[in-house]
């Protein structure tokens, strides 16, 4: 795990290449479908834009002590998340919308100002909790979003732009990190299907190597925990980036099976049913 300091320094040059990268894209690439179905290319940046307010207001709020809604916000983790998340896409539409030509230059601005916002953090900010409309989150857990965010999308936009894209690996252990805090069981709940609960275990290898057991089934959400001494039903062996497109959605597990990114062993009923 790294250190606070660590995580800034990582979210600081995420974005910084990103978009030094979004500078080199030609004018025709903006209006390109992305593999957000829902956003073009320039809807992408301008939800990545607009998520900078929300995150340096919140984590700045929050090192200082307040972890209360924002002003015209409900408390955290009530309200629809498909109602959320639908509103998030038409609010990156219209930002983008109203900012034109203005958009590569106002993410950039924004950018180095949430750079200012984050280079306040020291290590005794590291466990402070800070409201998030999903749920209370630390500012730990807030930077690994952060990168999340940055890197997911980023991926979103290379692989419509260029054959092979991949993930930046030096992210990808920020990334698996914040998954048993924030993603698992929130916005991936697999194994709804499921009438009893089923162990799955995801041997990972490439950057950020390692074995995690996924615990989904009879009506619970699921959770996602080092893997330990009990047997799992089913074991995927992937690497880390296929686990990460996987739980984001840009995969589905018949996908990455069919074309060998991910093997199977153990029960292939049970794992079948793994997809939500």
């Amino acid at each position: 795990m790294s250190s606070v300091v660590e995580k800034v320094r990582l979210v600081k040059e995420e974005s910084a290449r990103i978009g030094a990268y979004l500078k080199t894209l030609p004018p025709d690439a903006w209006s390109t479908q992305s593999a957000c179905e829902a956003w073009q290319v320039r809807d992408v940046v301008a939800h990545l834009t607009g998520a900078i307010d929300m995150f340096g207001a919140n984590i700045a709020r929050g090192a200082g002590g307040d972890a209360s809604p924002p002003e015209g916000f409900p408390p955290a983790g009530e309200g629809d998340m498909a109602a959320r998340l639908a509103a998030n896409a038409q609010r990156a539409v219209d930002l983008r919308e109203s900012l034109g030509d203005d958009l590569l230059t106002t993410f950039n601005d924004r950018r180095a100002h949430f750079d200012e916002v984050l280079s306040r953090l020291g290590e005794p900010d590291k466990d402070k909790p800070c409201y998030h409309p999903a749920g209370i989150i630390s500012v730990e857990t807030y930077l690994n979003l952060r990168v999340t965010e940055l890197i997911v999308h980023e991926w979103d936009i290379r692989s419509r732009l260029e054959p092979a894209a991949l993930l930046s690996a030096v992210s990808i252990p920020a990334i698996i990190e914040m998954f048993p805090v924030f993603v698992v069981g929130r916005l991936f709940n697999p194994g709804s299907r499921l009438s009893i609960s089923v162990r799955f275990r995801f041997d990972l290898t490439g950057p950020a190597s390692s074995s995690h057991d996924i615990v989904a089934g009879a009506g619970e959400k699921a959770l996602m925990e080092p893997a330990g001494q009990e047997d799992p039903q089913v074991t995927f062996s992937c690497d880390t980036q296929i686990f990460v497109l996987l739980v984001y959605g840009r995969i589905t597990l018949r996908e990455a099976v069919a074309d060998k990114q991910i093997t199977v062993s153990g029960d292939h009923t049970l794992a079948t049913q793994f997809e939500y």
